[in-house]
């Protein structure tokens, strides 16, 4: 445990200006390497794959409108919670690079350092203390942090302590179709098998129903589900990693606006 809470000290430590990676995996981008990037494609919001912050770039247009959106909320971190998968990443990534923000994953970060995923989750079911004070460091080291998209894993809202280091910034639960969820978790183990797509669900739907409340009290929601509704698709697939994170950006602004309501009415927000 002591090296996990050293981890975390070093990652804040490292996000000074101008930071663009650490450890060799890269986390951090500078605001001069995401101007300058070219148009892309709309991106999917479900790849068979993760992609790195490189890969992911903003169209001119998501830059545009986040930038006239958002304004005003520079340096207020974000963290994004929900069950982990592929999809939740990316689209923290793609927020990062298109609101300017520096992106760290936190369960990234105790990975590299335990040994992976499977060392992390050992960590976890043998030490669920250790593993929420080791959250608890990472939250009291970057919530000053300012300018950060984290990515957070389930310790971040699974006590008291974590939900209130979330106060410090803006909280967004990103939710997402647990079959999706399921189905990027077998990708990782290639197995097809019926049964063991049904255990899976079984451990996944238990643990999402454990935290839902948790990731219910969140300052910001952005279901997929809600999202292709919204915009009218016939399905999920059809939505793009852009689309979440322009819901975001909208919600970001309502929430901006009713601050500011709230502090012209004299009213604690």
């Amino acid at each position: 445990m002591a090296m996990a809470m050293a981890a975390m000290r070093g990652a804040a430590a490292s996000l000074g200006p101008g930071a663009v990676s650490w450890n060799s995996k890269r986390f951090f981008l500078s605001s001069s390497s995401t101007t300058s990037r070219p148009h892309r494609r709309r991106l999917r919001a479900f790849p068979s794959s993760e992609q790195t912050l490189e890969e992911l770039n903003p169209s001119v247009e998501l830059l545009r409108k986040t930038a006239e959106a958002v304004g005003d909320f520079r340096k207020t971190p974000i963290y994004i919670v929900g069950t982990d998968c592929t999809a939740k990443r990316n689209i923290a990534k793609l927020l990062a690079n298109s609101i300017i923000y520096r992106y760290l994953c936190s369960e990234e970060l105790l990975e590299d350092v335990l040994g992976g995923k499977d060392a992390l989750n050992a960590f976890r079911e043998s030490d669920l203390n250790g593993y929420l004070e080791v959250e608890t460091e990472g939250l009291k080291q970057l919530t000053s942090m300012g300018s950060l998209v984290l990515c957070c894993g389930d310790g971040a809202v699974m006590n008291s302590t974590n939900l209130g280091l979330l106060r410090h910034g803006v909280s967004i639960w990103i939710d997402i179709p647990l079959e999706l969820v399921v189905n990027d978790m077998l990708k990782t183990q290639a197995t097809s098998d019926p049964d063991s797509f049904s255990e899976a669900m079984s451990r996944v739907r238990q643990r999402h129903d454990e935290l839902k409340e948790r990731y219910g009290v969140s300052d910001i929601t952005v279901s997929v589900q809600n999202v292709a509704s919204q915009l009218g698709y016939s399905s999920i697939d059809s939505v793009t990693l852009e689309d979440m994170v322009l819901e975001i950006v909208r919600q970001i602004e309502r929430l901006i606006r009713a601050k500011s309501m709230m502090e012209a009415a004299g009213k604690p927000f």
